[in-house]
């Protein structure tokens, strides 16, 4: 699943509904998710796993 992260280096962005997505605590959301959150609220960043990413790109 994709993470996202508030994307400054202390704080916390809240959203509504109870959801808040603080700075350096990736949050895993569904693909729909997303492209809603990054288009909507420029402070959120996609976090990439270096870990996952890494051993894809092992296997390509």
């Amino acid at each position: 699943m994709p993470k996202v992260q508030y994307k400054h280096k202390k704080g916390a962005l809240h959203i509504g509904g109870g959801r808040f997505f603080y700075a350096a605590e990736p949050v895993e959301v569904s693909g729909e998710e997303i492209d809603q959150l990054l288009g909507t609220y420029e402070d959120l960043e996609e976090v990439v796993d270096e870990e996952t990413d890494h051993s894809i790109h092992q296997l390509i």
